[in-house]
């Protein structure tokens, strides 16, 4: 398959798909074309109609050596028919994707449609969990006691001055109360974390994408546990409160009820901050600290896992990329997220052993 010429982007017309939109302007080797339900999308975006809930609208567009970036959520569908359509074409696949369901059925439709055997692409989880995560945590391999390294505590803390979507909101009520796949119930309980600026942040166990549940070390995988958060404690706090009663309700009344709590939602900015971290703690076998790696932003958070398409795209436009179902972490090398991070000016990374970039 050839260089990549085009990308396009589903779910062009909502908050994550325009932020790809507008990032993926840095890469001006390729063309760009927006899709959303309504053709309407970013300005300067050449825009198209598709609808997921018509596979053959978007399966018209594709053609042979595209990216498709998936940004159509709450991500609460099966992924089968368009991984499927995808590979047909010969197009790229990546997604947004932070529900571990979702994740799990893109990579087996990838293994079912033969994305592999077609030379196609398939990264999904592409945004900050798993995939920013998985990237980040090779880091540890320079920890002064990376062999004691028994798991892996993954934090992340939202600012909620930033903007948010019914589809959004949607994505962070679905799993509150509900059993995740170790048996725990999401948000059952907080847990307190101090980041290095000095702020105590508190946070709910929350289901993550991890591949087999770990994270991988350099050669090895250390266990991963995922826990989620906001900028301000109590809006975690009321989210702990929610999560019994949430979790009573079917699957599809949660993005109704999303829809029904987005004027609320959207006076959140009127007492948060748009700060936002992504914390990685190395822990020993007693659950001591040994290294910590941060990544936190003081503004334009969302921008965070809205850049790995744009990697993705950097690298298809120069050179052909391995095929079949593949990890952000095996596709992008640490040495470039350190790169992107010391890019950006709302960034700041610190690394184990005192390193900040």
């Amino acid at each position: 398959m050839g260089a990549l010429r085009r990308v396009v982007v589903l779910g062009a017309g909502g908050e994550m798909g325009a932020r790809v939109c507008r990032l993926m302007a840095r890469v001006p080797e390729v063309e760009l074309l927006g899709v959303s339900r309504s053709a309407r999308g970013p300005a300067g975006v050449a825009m198209a109609r598709g609808d997921l809930r018509e596979p053959a609208s978007v399966a018209a567009l594709l053609r042979a050596g595209d990216l498709v970036v998936n940004c159509v959520g709450p991500f609460h569908y099966d992924a089968d028919v368009l991984v499927g359509a995808c590979i047909a074409a010969r197009a790229h696949y990546c997604d947004l994707a932070d529900d571990v369901a979702f994740v799990e059925r893109a990579r087996a439709a990838a293994a079912r449609h033969g994305a592999e055997a077609n030379g196609v692409l398939v990264c999904t989880g592409a945004s900050t969990i798993p995939g920013i995560t998985g990237v980040l945590a090779h880091a540890f391999e320079r920890a002064p006691r990376a062999a004691e390294i028994a798991r892996v505590s993954v934090y992340l803390s939202v600012g909620s001055r930033n903007p948010v979507s019914a589809g959004l909101l949607a994505s962070v009520l679905a799993p509150l109360g509900r059993r995740m796949p170790d048996g725990a119930r999401c948000f059952a309980g907080l847990r307190a974390l101090r980041s290095s600026d000095g702020r105590l942040l508190r946070f709910g166990a929350y289901p993550a994408a991890f591949p087999r549940g770990e994270l991988a070390i350099g050669a090895r995988a250390a266990p991963a546990r995922f826990w989620f958060g906001f900028d301000r404690a109590a809006l975690s706090a009321l989210l702990r409160l929610a999560a019994p009663a949430l979790a009573q309700l079917p699957r599809e009344a949660i993005a109704p009820l999303a829809r029904a709590l987005l004027p609320l939602a959207r006076a959140a900015p009127l007492f948060g901050t748009p700060r936002g971290l992504l914390a990685l703690v190395a822990e020993d076998a007693a659950g001591r600290e040994l290294a910590r790696i941060e990544l936190s932003a003081n503004e334009r958070g969302l921008d965070v896992p809205a850049a790995p398409p744009i990697w993705l795209a950097t690298r298809l436009a120069r050179a052909p990329a391995p095929s079949g179902a593949r990890e952000l972490s095996e596709l992008v090398p640490l040495e470039d997220v350190i790169s992107w991070a010391q890019a950006e000016p709302q960034l700041r990374l610190h690394l184990p052993g005192g390193a900040d970039a």
